[in-house]
């Protein structure tokens, strides 16, 4: 059964996440990643007005990644580990799909890795966040 109140509270946990994540702790290297400090500030404000667009797509993203994470993994393997099973799943999907991404990116060496630890890192706290969440719901 799906607990869509948990569903609810884990993709605004992603989002909240997200946003320390992105903003306060690693913002600063996120824009120099993406290239920030030489976009004119045409494209800034371009990038501005769709933000929350993006933003409503990454929230949908979270959700899908709640439910599978609880319907297709903690269900199969049980609630017993579950931060051990979000891990693993972090380790064996999200790290190799990102890896693959800045292996393959086009970015300088240096930005692509950075962007990719930047990465893994929000992720990881996210799905361990997701399997507590869930797990207490359960």
């Amino acid at each position: 059964m799906v607990n869509y109140v948990a569903i609810l509270v884990c993709g605004i946990a992603a989002m909240i996440i997200g946003s320390i994540w992105h903003g306060p702790l690693f913002g600063k290297a996120q824009m120099e990643v993406m290239g920030a400090p030489e976009m004119t500030p045409e494209r800034k404000e371009e990038m501005k007005k769709k933000m929350w667009g993006m933003y409503f797509v990454q929230f949908v993203l979270a959700l899908i990644q709640a439910w599978a994470l609880d319907q297709v993994i903690l269900h199969w393997a049980g609630m017993a580990g579950a931060v051990e099973i979000a891990i693993f799943v972090w380790f064996g999907f999200t790290v190799t799909v990102m890896g693959g991404g800045a292996l393959w990116s086009g970015k300088p060496k240096k930005l692509s890795w950075k962007m990719f630890w930047i990465g893994i890192g929000n992720e990881l706290v996210t799905f361990i966040a997701f399997a507590l969440i869930l797990n207490a719901w359960k």
